[in-house]
């Protein structure tokens, strides 16, 4: 594989298009899009139920038929989302 794909931008690119991820770091947003951007901070004050509630909802999707373009949105949105409910879910240490 590191001979087809040759340097890590390419193994990179696809990682993120075959896994339909992206290295956005939700937390503090490196590596994010605008677009993931936006999205993050739509979600990021929902309680752990309603991002559970889509998390769900958006795996229900990938199982139809659709466009290259809209699955990587969705698994995109899998991942900030991911990440948002792990965060919710971690014991916030006392300073």
């Amino acid at each position: 594989m590191c001979t087809e794909l040759g340097n890590d931008k390419y193994m990179n690119e696809y990682i993120i298009e075959a896994g339909s991820t992206s290295l956005c770091n939700a937390a503090d947003g490196e590596q994010c899009t605008e677009k993931e951007s936006d999205f993050i901070g739509k979600w990021k004050a929902k309680s752990v139920e309603e991002l559970g509630a889509q998390i769900t909802r958006l795996r229900g999707m990938l199982t139809g038929s659709m466009k290259p373009e809209l699955k990587a949105w969705i698994g995109q949105r899998l991942n900030v989302l991911t990440q948002l409910q792990v965060t919710a879910l971690t014991p916030k240490e006392e300073l």
